[in-house]
């Protein structure tokens, strides 16, 4: 009995995701290519259209690494992570932390840094919508209203710690400059990844507002934060640093306007 179309097609996905050949079988022989190197031709073409995912999604990874390299952890990624949703946008989600393990770059960390910067950019850009908090929102308080005050990050920020200056890298590759020479850090560049005004961004934080905002989005309110910069800084200078980083956060639109918590 001959195979039903169900079973081609399951033999057929078989041969393309696994290089699975028993679906040669159901192919008739022809005058003008041998069946191997027609079956072969889908087989390259589906891993050549993961590797364009990717570099899509990775273009300055790509490019620091180079095209034969580059394609080298593709295809080394999607053969132990194969592609398992319809949307080739969510392809990629492992590959920065793939990179942190794959032995040909274990040497190289700036690399796997520079794919989680760029991974990052991509989960801001693609957060969901919330209204960001403003200082119009904050107008109204009562100075009995501030040392309780609690925020709640808008949903496109991520924090990112770099022991290699993969940043500058990105800057470099961003502007099409030859980057820097690959450096490990003795204190971590502490970075901020978000959305504001439509686009995926990031900067850099001073080591004092690194610790505030990670303490903010835990719950801890204004108050204790003004106590925790005393660490840093001068007990009568900590609110205004304080209020000073506040102003920041709402002009670049990291905290989420969130009517509880104001």
């Amino acid at each position: 009995m001959s195979d039903s179309l169900k079973d081609i097609q399951q033999k057929f996905q078989a041969a393309i995701l696994n290089q699975d050949d028993s679906i040669l079988a159901a192919i008739k022989e022809n005058n003008k290519e041998e069946k191997h190197t027609l079956l072969n031709v889908y087989q390259h073409a589906y891993g050549a259209r993961l590797i364009e995912f990717l570099e899509n999604d990775f273009p300055h990874t790509a490019a620091y690494l180079g095209q034969e390299a580059f394609a080298q952890t593709c295809q080394a990624y999607y053969e132990t992570n194969p592609s398992n949703t319809p949307n080739a946008r969510w392809f990629g989600l492992k590959y920065a932390n793939f990179l942190k393990n794959y032995t040909p770059l274990q040497q190289s960390v700036e690399a796997a840094e520079l794919a989680t910067l760029e991974q990052a950019l991509n989960t801001a850009f693609d957060a969901k919508n919330a209204m960001a908090l403003t200082q119009a929102d904050l107008a109204n308080l009562t100075p009995q209203d501030w040392p309780t005050l609690t925020f709640t990050p808008h949903p496109s920020t991520c924090r990112l710690q770099m022991r290699t200056n993969a940043d500058l890298i990105w800057a470099a590759l961003s502007k099409e400059k030859t980057p820097p020479d690959p450096q490990k850090l003795q204190m971590p560049t502490e970075l901020i990844v978000w959305r504001g005004q439509g686009m995926a961004r990031f900067r850099t934080l001073s080591y004092d507002e690194a610790m505030i905002w990670d303490e903010a989005v835990k719950g801890t309110n204004f108050g204790a934060l003004c106590e925790m910069l005393g660490t840093y800084w001068p007990q009568e200078e900590a609110p205004l640093k304080a209020a000073n980083y506040l102003q920041a956060w709402l002009s670049s639109e990291f905290l989420e306007h969130n009517p509880t918590g104001v």
